[in-house]
C-alpha cells in the first residue's frame, strides 16, 4: 500500500523574520549560540536555532558581494571562551543579526533565510541571487564582474 504524499504547509515568504540571540552554551572546544527566530508577529510561529561563531563566519563571508561592511564581530583565538568574552561575543551578534535584518535586501537573502529557517529553506541552496545584492543602477565597482564570476558553474 502505498503512502500519501506528505502534505505541504505553505509557507508565505513575505513575512519578515526576526532574531534574537537569546543565550549562549559554552562547550568543550567551542560556544553555541541559541537565537530565537519568529516568523511575523505570533509567537505560535518561532522556534529556536543553534549556530557557532564560525556559521555567522561563514554568512558573513557570503554577503561579503555586497560591499557593505557589516559589523561581525572579530574572531579571536586565544581567550574566546571566557565568560565575559563570550557575553559580549553574543551582544555583537545581535547588533551584526539586527542591521542585516534592517536592510531589505539582506533580510530578504534566501541564504539568510536559509541560515535562520533551514527547515523550510533548500539544503543545496548556496547563495543570495547575487544580482540583487548590487547596486540597481550599476555603480561601475565591477560588481558586474563579481556577479559573473559568482555565477558561473567554476566560480571563476
Amino acid at each position: 500500500m502505498e503512502k500519501p504524499p506528505a502534505r505541504k504547509v505553505l509557507l508565505d515568504d513575505t513575512v519578515p523574520l526576526t532574531a534574537a540571540v537569546e543565550a549562549s552554551q559554552s562547550l568543550q572546544s567551542h560556544t553555541e549560540y541559541i537565537i530565537r527566530v519568529q516568523r511575523g508577529i505570533s509567537a505560535e510561529n518561532s522556534w529556536q536555532i543553534v549556530r557557532r561563531y564560525s556559521d555567522f563566519d561563514l554568512l558573513n563571508n557570503s554577503l561579503q558581494i555586497t560591499g557593505l561592511s557589516l559589523p561581525l564581530p572579530p574572531k579571536k583565538l586565544i581567550g574566546n571562551m571566557d565568560r565575559e568574552f563570550i557575553a559580549e561575543r553574543q551582544k555583537g551578534l545581535q547588533n551584526y543579526l539586527n542591521v542585516i535584518m534592517a536592510n531589505h535586501v539582506l533580510s530578504n537573502c534566501e541564504l539568510l533565510k536559509k541560515f535562520l529557517d533551514p527547515n523550510n529553506y533548500s539544503a543545496n541552496y548556496t547563495g543570495c541571487p547575487v544580482f540583487a545584492l548590487c547596486h540597481p543602477h550599476g555603480r561601475g565597482d565591477g560588481c558586474d564582474q563579481r556577479i559573473r564570476s559568482l555565477e558561473s558553474p567554476s566560480g571563476s
